[in-house]
């Protein structure tokens, strides 16, 4: 994913829009008067669920958060995308330690295929049937590019060597270890290997399983500068198409069992890799889905993991739930709160067997999951010796964060009086106690906080084929920017394309464009270079690009009408200058779908 990618996903367009203009609720969308020009009737509209602005009236553009801040402050992308990368907490990499960071990922991919041959070969036939007993399948197997590592402890050195890679690369992403002798060594010997993936299905990382019993059972990739154990979660690349359209993530604790989910078909699970669910794997999670259920194991170690969990993830819930408190008029957006579950697994049962065994329980598990806080509560209390009055300040201490945070006054309510059922205190003394706690840790939040928070998303790499494909085209064939009709920088919904199309049509070399495009969109600019067109090779280039011209077209104009109806209450017809925008869009439409020829801009 690029770092315009991992900004979007962090950021909320509402939200960086009502930093600027007071918004109002209409229907799905917010509205406002256009912040651009002067008007009596609001003709700007938001739309959370598409992450767009558009303005309707005398504008008559709009785009994503990136083109809304360019235009109201009058800078440009590059100063944009560091505006906005800055307040999410995205850091720009200079392009020279990028590449450093693809030469990481290069090895690291070279030695997973290298595992998975491994565990293919004689020498896998134990680990093979570790799987099998494990009741891994072959598919899955290969979707999560399970492998072996030998036990020589120079293979994978050797495999490198062969393909003429620099050593010392595989030495920097973790893969061979330096010894006092200056001799190099693999890391990995004698275990079952488990890839660990970007958000865009590279592999940063490695985690191994011993198979002789012996100890530790797992190791992983040491920190390396594309691999940050804190920043994980196994399996997200694959599972976060599930988790945005499901709406929920469910974390599990280990590599097994985040498997066994998928391979039955439960595509919305990722793993912590058997540590507590960090601040920054939670972040990864805020802007893909509201409600996620931690399912960890029963056993004393996995509800210490689940405290733990809360404990360490604790401040990015509570920074969603206070944004998601707004004026009661709904005047103000704020993101839907994080729904936070625990699920309660039978005694005995991790997921993994769970899964396997009796799916119609693992379930029920996820459907009957508890609110976080209901498990939060008992959880802390017995951690402190509430038999004494330091002890039951301690606690109240630990808790009154979480319960000053609900948002819901109802649930609020509910926990007040479980905590003081807990501690066996009258309920008018524990809220005086929870208001003084809240005003000290206030204080003393405002002295310890600094720089932007460290947060890392892990999320999927969502391109816009269709526009990459029409921009792809106009930089193989230079001669399609010439001729009859236009083609609309506003058909564009990505901002980087829509930037990169302006830079074409006002440049006449390749040189040209490169020049005049912000250096954090050069990568972008050669992967389009480096598209692949082959079906295009077989027809008239004109014609490609004429048909593609035209369903970026139609599709604006389909998303308009949608724009346009999603502000208005469905249960009731539109109002007239709304009934008269989608007539105009119709015919705009329709003059679309007739029109035949070659497009250029």
């Amino acid at each position: 994913m690029s770092v315009v990618d991992d900004v979007k996903d962090r950021l909320d367009v509402v939200d960086v829009v009502s930093g600027y203009v007071s918004l109002k609720k209409a229907g799905r969308t917010f509205k406002a008067a256009c912040p651009f020009h002067t008007e009596k009737t609001p003709s700007f509209v938001v739309d959370p669920q598409r992450q767009s602005w558009r303005c309707f009236g005398a504008c008559a553009t709009g785009g994503d958060a990136f083109s809304f801040v360019m235009r109201k402050e009058g800078i440009g992308f590059g100063d944009a995308l560091r505006t906005l990368a800055e307040r999410a907490g995205v850091e720009i990499r200079p392009k020279a330690e990028a590449e450093r960071a693809d030469v990481l990922l290069r090895v690291n991919n070279e030695a997973a295929r290298f595992y998975q041959e491994a565990l293919a070969s004689p020498e896998g036939e134990h680990a093979r049937r570790y799987l099998q007993e494990r009741r891994v399948d072959g598919p899955t197997t290969a979707e999560f590019q399970i492998g072996l590592s030998p036990r020589g402890g120079t293979a994978l050195k050797e495999h490198v060597s062969s393909l003429g890679l620099d050593l010392e690369h595989a030495v920097d992403a973790g893969l061979l270890r330096r010894y006092e002798d200056g001799g190099l060594r693999d890391f990995f010997r004698g275990r079952l290997m488990f890839p660990i993936h970007d958000r865009r299905g590279r592999v940063a990382g490695f985690g191994a399983r011993t198979l002789d019993g012996s100890d530790p059972k797992y190791i992983n990739t040491p920190t390396t500068r594309v691999f940050d154990k804190r920043g994980t979660l196994y399996g997200l690349h694959l599972a976060a198409e599930a988790i945005r359209e499901g709406g929920q993530a469910v974390v599990v604790e280990g590599y097994m069992d985040a498997m066994a989910a998928h391979q039955h078909g439960y595509r919305g699970v990722v793993a912590s890799m058997g540590t507590a669910l960090t601040e920054q794997q939670v972040a990864g999670l805020r802007s893909m889905a509201s409600k996620y259920v931690l399912a960890l194991d029963p056993d004393a170690a996995g509800q210490e993991a689940t405290l733990r969990s809360l404990e360490s993830s604790w401040r990015v819930v509570d920074v969603q739930r206070a944004r998601a408190r707004g004026a009661a008029d709904g005047t103000s957006y704020r993101r839907k709160a994080l729904d936070l579950r625990i699920a309660s697994l039978p005694p005995g049962r991790d997921p993994d067997a769970l899964i396997r065994e009796e799916p119609s329980a693992w379930e029920r598990a996820l459907d009957d999951a508890a609110p976080f806080m209901e498990f939060y509560i008992p959880a802390v209390v017995s951690k402190h010796d509430v038999t004494t009055s330091e002890g039951k300040q301690d606690a109240v201490t630990a808790l009154s964060p979480a319960i000053a945070a609900t948002s819901n006054a109802f649930e609020q309510d509910e926990y007040i009086n479980l905590l003081a059922d807990r501690l066996g205190v009258d309920r008018r003394l524990l809220e005086a106690s929870i208001s003084r706690t809240r005003r000290e840790g206030r204080r003393a939040e405002r002295g310890r906080r600094g720089g932007p928070e460290d947060t890392t998303t892990f999320l999927a790499d969502r391109r816009d084929h269709l526009e990459d494909y029409t921009l792809a085209l106009l930089l193989r064939y230079p001669d399609l920017r010439a001729g009859e009709g236009a083609l609309d920088p506003d058909y564009f919904r990505r901002t980087e394309n829509r930037e990169l199309f302006t830079c074409m049509s006002s440049s006449t070399t390749m040189e040209d464009v490169r020049k005049r495009l912000d250096d954090t969109l050069h990568d972008h600019l050669d992967a389009l270079i480096q598209l692949d067109l082959s079906p295009t090779e077989s027809w008239p280039f004109e014609e490609a690009f004429g048909q593609a011209a035209r369903r970026l077209e139609q599709r604006h104009f389909k998303e308009l009408q949608v724009a346009l109806l999603a502000t208005e209450n469905p249960t009731l017809p539109p109002d007239r200058d709304v009934e008269e925008s989608i007539v105009n869009l119709n015919a705009d439409l329709r003059s679309s779908f007739v029109r035949k020829g070659k497009r250029a801009i």
